[in-house]
């Protein structure tokens, strides 16, 4: 049961900080251009939660 309460809140933290670096990679690629080195950097981080994202989904 900790475990998944853990899971629930590690989930919820994720969604938000996903949502949060997505809108600032459009942003930032609406100023920049999509293929700043900024926006890739930020797609980057984005990539890397979403994978967090799906292993601690996939461990459910």
């Amino acid at each position: 049961m900790q475990r998944y309460r853990y899971n629930s809140m590690l989930r919820k933290a994720l969604l938000v900080d996903i949502e949060a670096a997505r809108e600032l990679m459009i942003e930032i690629g609406l100023e920049e251009g999509f293929t700043s080195h900024n926006t890739i950097l930020i797609s980057e981080l984005v990539d890397q939660l979403l994978n967090e994202l799906e292993e601690i989904t996939s461990t459910d």
